[in-house]
């Protein structure tokens, strides 16, 4: 199955001018938005530009401490993107990325000029940080986190500084975002926008989704979920979705890198699998289930209770778990008992939900295999 980096090889040699900008392109940018170019690229401060290929060349150098890589496909997209005419001498600017764990947020962007005057504006997913995570799990909660809002002021700071057409996106964690902050910017900066391309993130509360803005912009978001989408389908959307073939097992489909690719576009399925089904009923049953608050207050506890040594990667966090597993359960067991009693509960909420859906497909699948028979049946009592 072919993949973005098949069509690398393949469409690298024409411009955008030659080949206008597409679905594909934009995953790829959206990709690369998870590679850490800080100091190689300027933020809203300098006024110097620096090309893909200038950025690769200079990335392959640093120490791997310091490129920080959440996925070493993620370099490897970058030294391909460089190789071609197509992406090769696009420029990049208005880099920006925070991590802070006093305000739980994760945010980075950056903006690539794909022309003259037009502009993508892409959001970083989630990275490997502990409190990048944390915020994800905050928009089960919270109408907007940290992320959002920065993602909202980010867009309109290259509004201000460019001119002409903008798309906007990103992936996972990214395409909230995008969304998110296309649909809170002005009325004049909404026109721009040509696309906002939201690559399996999650949803909204029910408050964005029907807010003004998000309605104003709705019929110019893409939003691609691969056939066993998990994060893709989480929370609420308005905009229809598209579903996307993808080489990945599992949650594995999530990886923007097991997208199938077919010539200049992604290819196409009908529905989600079984499995995706049941993940999304499962989750949204037991959202349903579960109120805001007490999902603050169980996010809030688990966490505190994991991240006790301060750990700031994903990876130092299952390291902890793997060499202090016994401390690590202890520290779930010493909250008080009313967290507890809380903690018990939802996560009983949650495998009640598996169970009712799982019934609930079985029950589906038994009426489908049921229904042939069933009609042959009525189609004989009438002769």
């Amino acid at each position: 199955m072919a993949n973005l980096f098949d069509y690398l090889e393949w469409r690298g040699d024409l411009t955008f001018d030659q080949s206008p900008f597409n679905v594909v392109d934009n995953l790829i940018l959206s990709c690369l938005g998870y590679v850490v170019l800080d100091e190689l690229v300027s933020g809203f401060d300098c006024g110097y530009t620096t090309t893909v290929a200038e950025a690769a060349a200079l990335f392959v150098q640093l120490p791997e401490e310091v490129k920080n890589l959440r996925n070493e496909k993620d370099e490897d997209v970058l030294v391909e993107m460089a190789k071609t005419k197509r992406f090769g001498n696009l420029e990049l600017l208005y880099h920006v990325d925070q991590v802070d764990r006093v305000s739980e947020k994760q945010f980075a962007a950056i903006t690539v000029k794909l022309g003259d005057i037009c502009h993508y504006v892409v959001y970083r997913g989630t990275d490997h940080s502990v409190i990048g995570w944390k915020e994800d799990f905050n928009m089960t909660f919270c109408s907007a986190v940290p992320a959002q809002m920065e993602a909202v002021h980010y867009l309109r700071k290259v509004a201000h500084r460019t001119e002409g057409p903008l798309y906007v996106g990103g992936h996972s964690k990214g395409g909230n975002l995008a969304i998110y902050a296309a649909a809170h910017v002005s009325p004049d900066v909404q026109k721009r926008i040509k696309t906002v391309y939201n690559n399996d993130g999650p949803g909204f509360q029910e408050d964005v989704v029907k807010g003004s803005g998000y309605q104003a912009i709705c019929d110019r978001i893409k939003t691609f979920i691969p056939q066993t989408s998990l994060f893709g389908l989480m929370l609420e959307h308005d905009e229809p979705f598209t579903i996307i073939e993808s080489s990945g097992i599992f949650v594995m489909q999530h990886d923007p890198y097991t997208w199938t690719v077919k010539g200049p576009d992604f290819v196409y399925l009908e529905e989600v699998t079984a499995s995706g089904r049941f993940m999304d009923s499962t989750i949204r049953g037991w959202l349903a289930d579960v109120s805001p608050e007490q999902r603050e207050k169980f996010v809030d506890a688990v966490y505190e209770a994991i991240s006790a040594d301060e750990a700031v990667k994903v990876q130092d966090l299952a390291k902890s778990w793997l060499t202090n597993t016994g401390d690590m359960l202890k520290s779930l067991r010493d909250v008080d008992d009313e967290t507890s009693e809380m903690i018990r509960h939802i996560l009983k909420q949650l495998l009640q939900n598996m169970g009712r859906t799982a019934q609930m497909m079985i029950r589906e699948e038994q009426e489908e295999r049921l229904l042939p028979l069933k009609e042959k049946l009525e189609l004989n009592l009438k002769n």
